[in-house]
């Protein structure tokens, strides 16, 4: 198997038009938001629960398999408990596995130097659009994620989707907003979201502070079933038809931004909770 050097892949994505976190980056001390109380009424402690944290895990694991007396087994795929251990450290930004937070602010600061290069030479005339996603791109789930050990429940998400609690602003895509607003260019979000939470989620983007925004699109009808690729694009392509220029997109999955009818600038925003293909 040929693999591909990480540089030349970066190199390829960014003249794809891709913006892709690079490793490391942290602009700004940036650490988990606070969950004041869950949908049971409950005070939720951000404090770490009581576990070794992944280094300790894999100092322990290094130092059993040293002992000669140990017989150890093969194990070509990682521990799912202990790696949930890796993505809590990284969440809540502990050890030496670098911050969830960091990394997601200084994603939305390239984006908006992108968007100032983007704007600055825009046509009198253009009709200027910027997609965004919601869920762990506008909005975090960080809490619920959280509260259930950082599982992907759906049934839970959706009750969790519908209270003014999950109203949380991820700060650099709010920021992001307001830019795009400040300079004229009109914001669509596009969510996977079914459209039986439109009410809940017009209010939530309004209590998270993103106002002025042009259009929502939520799954409905023969979109419920369709691949979010599919489905995502023939939405963009919607905004397309209606004249606009859709300079960047923003997601934390890659059928966020993939398909037809693509922004000429991707923004992909870290998501190590759950994959949507």
């Amino acid at each position: 198997m040929d693999f591909f050097p990480v540089a030349d892949l970066r190199a390829s994505l960014r003249a794809a038009g891709v913006l892709v976190l690079a490793g490391g980056v942290c602009v700004a001390q940036v650490g988990p938001p606070v969950c004041p109380v869950n949908p049971g009424g409950q005070p939720v402690s951000l404090t770490p629960v009581a576990r070794p944290t992944a280094e300790q895990i894999r100092a322990t694991a290094e130092e059993a398999a040293a002992d000669p007396t140990v017989m150890v087994s093969a194990e070509p795929v990682a521990n799912f408990g202990t790696e949930r251990y890796r993505l809590a450290d990284y969440a809540e930004c502990v050890g030496g596995g670098g911050c969830y937070w960091a990394d997601l602010d200084a994603q939305a600061r390239r984006a908006e130097m992108a968007l100032d290069r983007v704007v600055a030479t825009a046509k009198a005339g253009d009709k200027l659009a910027m997609v965004l996603d919601i869920d762990e791109t506008s909005m975090s789930n960080f809490c619920e994620l959280r509260r259930e050990d950082y599982g992907f429940l759906l049934a839970s998400f959706n009750k969790w989707m519908m209270t003014p609690e999950s109203a949380m602003p991820i700060p650099g895509t709010l920021r992001l907003f307001d830019k795009a607003r400040a300079a004229g260019v009109e914001v669509f979000f596009i969510t996977g979201r079914r459209d039986e939470l439109r009410d809940a989620t017009e209010k939530n983007l309004t209590l998270a502070g993103y106002k002025g925004w042009k259009g929502l699109g939520l799954r409905n009808g023969p979109q419920k079933t369709m691949p979010t690729v599919g489905y995502k694009s023939e939405e963009r392509k919607k905004i397309v038809d209606a004249g606009y220029r859709i300079v960047m997109s923003v997601g934390d999955q890659w059928s966020d931004l993939n398909g037809t009818s693509k922004a000429e600038i991707s923004v992909k925003l870290p998501n190590p909770f759950y994959y949507l293909p």
